[in-house]
């Protein structure tokens, strides 16, 4: 990969600054209660500069939608190449969300808006969208050696990784805002306050129930 000037360097840190802002003043009172004024402001820049890199607050999201998206699939070709496919997911998904640099409730917060907002669920359905995505993950997949496109399986892999990752965020985050971290669950999973232990006892109670590809029928 070729690295970037320290002029392109500096453009893309403050990129990622101006849609980390948006993202997290929307935290509170989802994305129609952020000010571009504020996040401009906040981050030292004027609110015509953020329109230089961006058309509006759904945008700044939608591209650290795709910051997201170019970290995981970093992340899935930085591991062996014979790891079976729902261990690399998961580990990936797991850096993610345990990153150290990450502000607290970053990725839940994403999710959430994806979810919910109207203007982002229409970017994250739009046709273009998706094919971005699914050609970028058949791209990692394919330098694994594992398949070339996103099958059922795959997808199946992917959808379900996602939806144990957004139940077990949501639910770290509740005991967080209630004060119990440090109480068991019915499953006796331990919230001793370790995200990544957490994560990973959530991915493998999924896991138990997703063994592999089904064989084809003749």
């Amino acid at each position: 990969m070729q690295q970037m000037g320290l002029r392109e360097s500096k453009k893309a840190a403050t990129r990622l600054a101006l849609a980390t802002a948006v993202l997290r003043h929307a935290a509170d009172g989802g994305l129609e209660s952020v000010s571009v004024d504020t996040v401009a402001a906040e981050e030292g820049v004027s609110t015509r500069t953020f329109h230089n890199y961006f058309s509006g607050k759904d945008d700044a999201l939608i591209y650290f939608v795709g910051v997201m998206l170019d970290r995981m699939a970093d992340l899935i070709e930085s591991r062996p190449s014979d790891d079976n496919l729902w261990d690399v997911v998961e580990y990936a998904l797991t850096e993610i969300a345990c990153d150290p640099e990450a502000e607290a409730g970053q990725f839940m917060t994403l999710i959430r808006l994806l979810e919910s907002d109207p203007a982002l669920a229409e970017h994250k359905h739009s046709d273009a969208m998706v094919s971005v995505q699914k050609d970028r993950f058949e791209e990692v997949l394919s330098t694994r050696g594992q398949t070339t496109e996103l099958g059922l399986f795959e997808r199946l892999v992917f959808t379900n990784a996602l939806c144990t990752l957004r139940v077990a965020l949501e639910m770290w985050t509740e005991d967080i805002d209630t004060g119990c971290v440090g109480t068991q669950t019915a499953h006796g999973v331990d919230r001793d306050g370790d995200l990544r232990q957490f994560l990973g006892e959530a991915f493998r109670m999924t896991k138990s129930g997703l063994g592999g590809p089904v064989p084809a029928h003749n």
